[in-house]
Order: C-alpha cells, then structure tokens, then sequence
C-alpha cells in the first residue's frame, strides 16, 4: 500500500501529454542530376519525383482535412507511414517489384512478398536524413527526363542502369498532409 502511494504522488509531480506525431515531408540529393533537390510525392499506390502529389477527401463527412498538396510521411523507427488523418493511417513498404509504394486507407493488406521494415529517420533541427537499409533508388520511367519512380534496392530483383541513388533529406512539419493518398 505505501509503495503505490508513493508512486501515485512521484507520477503527479510529472505532467504526462500524448506524444506528436514526428510530421517530415523528404526532397531527393543527387547532385549534378535531375532528381536533385526535387519533392517526393505520392501518386497512384507509390512514390515519385516528378509527379505530383494525389489525395483524396470525402468533404461531404469531413470538413476540416488537411490541404492535400504534399507527401507528409511519419514514423521512420524501421516502420514508416504517409501522414495522414484517416483512421488506421497508411503504410509505406517495399513491393516485391521493389517500388516504394503506400497501402490503400483503411486496410492493412500488403502484396505477399513485402517489406515493411528497415526504414531509419536520422531528424535534425531543421532537415534530417531518411534512409532504407538497402538503399533508395529513382528510375526514370519516360525517357531520361522522368517522371521519375522510387524503389528500394532489393537483392531478388535488377532494376535499369538509368536509376540513380540518391539520399533523402526530410524536413520537419507539424501537421499530416492529407486526409489520406490515393
């Protein structure tokens, strides 16, 4: 009895929040190139550089959703998702293609053959780092001008000599960026 007294009156010295959710949109580095610099946006189940960002709202039950605009990720501790306000949210994994791709809202069903894990975000002030543990790579899919289409290196398949690695650098935001990506 007096040991959960004193834990009760240590824990109310301590003001307990919900912790936020860690909000990063991620631009593309590869220097000398057309990927650099440039937003990477979900668009149609994946990832891309030169495509904008699709999102969708069902304005007539929702009034409030976020703009839609651009790719909000979050998480980034070996599991990562899309920022986003739906229930269940949306996950980002690697297709057994090896495309970066992002589940449909409200389900949590993947392609067999999946990875959802080995995602990393090293955040810093301002900018940080998100990496894949076996790299990410943008392959042009018209030409050599792109658009340009986001895999992550897997072992099991060959992707064209045209892709290019890159680094991804995050910047932080505060809120998700769409009600949910489509």
């Amino acid at each position: 009895m007096k040991t959960t007294l004193a834990i009760s009156a240590i824990l109310g010295l301590f003001s307990f929040s919900p912790v936020q959710a860690n909000y990063f949109s991620v631009i593309s580095v590869r220097s000398a190139s057309l990927i650099h610099l440039q937003s990477i946006n979900a668009n149609g189940g994946s990832f891309w550089i030169g495509k904008t960002t699709t999102s969708y709202c069902p304005q007539a039950e929702v009034s409030d959703c976020p703009p839609g605009n651009d790719t909000v990720f979050e998480g980034g501790n070996d599991t990562l998702g899309l920022g986003t306000v739906v229930p269940a949210g949306q996950q980002v994994y690697i297709a057994p293609s090896g495309i970066l791709s992002f589940s449909e809202a409200h389900t949590a069903s993947f392609p067999k053959g999946s990875i959802l894990t080995g995602f990393s975000l090293c955040p810093g002030a301002s900018f940080g780092d998100l990496s894949w543990e076996y790299g990410l790579v943008a392959c042009p899919t018209n030409g050599t001008n792109g658009p340009w289409q986001i895999y992550g290196q897997r072992a099991d398949i060959t992707l064209p000599e045209t892709c290019l690695g890159f680094d991804a650098l995050t910047y932080n935001l505060t809120e998700p960026g769409a009600w949910q990506y489509i």
